[in-house]
């Protein structure tokens, strides 16, 4: 049922949803890989759609951690919305206006299955710029795209950026883990 429910969210708008099915459990396995669940607080997850990697996040995280997400297809946020996990709080706005509903908030990893190549240069610059200031020194911003067109632009705003890829996923998909490093100013 929910397969169905995403392929109507991508046929809805293509450019916001980015692949006709969801990721993989071996895409989801190289996107979580990065993250010390035992130490992270605060983790912001972009653009999951139905989430595949959501659902693994909270199995895995402390008791004590938050899981803040930022999805603006209102039918996936409805979706998202019936876990009643009071560790997560789900936010129906773009990722672009993420630091007015966290404040003073600093993730330490944010996951973003946002599709980079659809966004408009400014937005993909605003998006990276949002990212950078809400995550903490040294916290993780992991994403996946099915290109490696934004690898310049995420080393412009990251030092150190670390590419996985897997095979086994349709289609398959690059995994960027970028580093973030308060001496590295854009």
């Amino acid at each position: 049922m929910s397969k169905i429910k995403f392929i109507k969210g991508f046929l809805k708008n293509w450019r916001e949803v980015g692949s006709v099915i969801p990721s993989s459990r071996f895409l989801t396995g190289k996107m979580i890989e990065p993250i010390d669940f035992k130490k992270a607080r605060v983790i912001v997850e972009l653009g999951p759609g139905l989430g595949c990697f959501t659902r693994k996040i909270i199995e895995m995280m402390r008791k004590d951690a938050k899981l803040l997400i930022f999805e603006i297809n209102p039918d996936f946020c409805r979706e998202l919305g019936k876990n009643k996990d009071n560790r997560i709080t789900v936010f129906n706005v773009s990722a672009l206006d993420m630091a007015y509903h966290l404040k003073e908030i600093k993730a330490d990893y944010v996951i973003s299955g946002i599709p980079l190549s659809t966004l408009t240069e400014n937005s993909h610059s605003l998006l990276l710029k949002a990212i950078k200031n809400i995550l903490s020194d040294g916290g993780i911003y992991i994403q996946f795209q099915y290109s490696l067109g934004s690898y310049k632009k995420l080393k412009s705003f990251f030092r150190k950026v670390v590419l996985k890829f897997t095979l086994f996923n349709a289609p398959p998909a690059f995994i960027y883990q970028c580093v973030k490093d308060s001496t590295h100013l854009e």
